[in-house]
């Protein structure tokens, strides 16, 4: 029993040091008041972003694709998510524009229109993963803000107009904060999810993700990760596929495969450190689990990247 009551604290605790995580990678990008025919384009991003519209309407979408664009309105907050190429324009269908062009369109004497926007780091591989777990993409509209988060859009939107002295410090501090709860609204928002980012809103599977992450090369048999969420083997296997959609083996895999993709992609590791790391006996090992869910080799996806 004591165990039991303990859960919830440490599961808490565990999700805190990620928000904490998030907000210490916030980091102020661009601002400013948009006129004339703009487009911000952004192109394969290295980081996770932000985007607050504070004054005027825009559209949102992706180039070369077919998915429709998206209005938005003063008020609207976009998380974009690492390497999703995306564009904010006064036009629904853009014209192709480089970053380096950008401040030709920044003249906030001229304000019609305006955008804040923000990189997030991932200050370590845990955080990193769960930004893999995200949504490519997330639109939360004012209207379905919480409180909390309409009056912070609300503060940076003044500071961002009135522009005293001492404003982008200050928006730089909002932003921490909008940071978390955009996350932490991600994570808990009752809205159909699959696989281990719904595990995230599971107060039994939360830490066991977590730990998961922190430790892909551990031991994760079922046995070991019923004992983890203070669960019997069978109710834990039932209570994952029930939140997952996903075997207990299969959350494993699906967990692993975000770190090697993560690792593939941002470092030179060879591949018998990854393998290692991810608790695979050699490359060969690795590589076979890698193409099964891939479907291409670890070293085809690393040069193609």
């Amino acid at each position: 029993m004591t165990e039991t009551t303990e859960q919830p604290t440490k599961t808490t605790g565990t999700v805190d040091a990620l928000l904490n995580q998030v907000a210490q990678g916030t980091e102020f990008h661009f601002q400013s008041g948009l006129c004339g025919d703009w487009t911000l384009m952004a192109e394969e991003p290295e980081k996770a972003a932000l985007h607050l519209i504070t004054e005027g309407n825009c559209w949102f979408g992706f180039p070369s694709s077919q998915a429709a664009v998206t209005e938005l309105h003063a008020g609207d907050i976009i998380f974009v998510n690492q390497g999703i190429s995306h564009f904010l324009s006064d036009q629904p269908i853009p014209a192709h524009i480089s970053e380096s062009d950008i401040p030709n369109f920044c003249q906030p004497e001229h304000q019609q229109n305006g955008v804040v926007c923000y990189d997030i780091n991932s200050p370590s591989q845990t955080t990193d993963t769960v930004f893999r777990l995200l949504p490519p993409w997330v639109i939360l509209n004012q209207e379905h803000q919480a409180n909390e988060m309409r009056v912070l859009i609300n503060m940076i939107r003044s500071e961002t107009k009135t522009g005293q002295p001492g404003s982008q410090a200050i928006v730089q501090r909002l932003s921490d904060v909008l940071a978390i709860h955009l996350l932490r609204a991600v994570i808990t928002s009752h809205q159909e999810l699959k696989g281990p980012l719904a595990a995230l809103q599971d107060r039994h599977l939360r830490t066991l993700v977590l730990a998961i992450i922190d430790e892909p090369g551990g031991n994760w048999s079922v046995e070991a990760m019923a004992e983890k969420v203070y669960l019997s083997p069978s109710a834990f296997a039932d209570r994952c596929q029930k939140q997952t959609g996903m075997a207990p083996k299969k959350l494993v895999d699906q967990l692993r495969l975000q770190r090697a993709r993560m690792l593939l992609t941002n470092t030179t590791l060879p591949l018998e450190l990854i393998a290692e790391q991810l608790g695979y006996q050699s490359a060969t090992a690795f590589s076979r689990f890698f193409k099964r869910y891939q479907g291409v080799s670890a070293s085809h996806f690393r040069n193609d990247d």
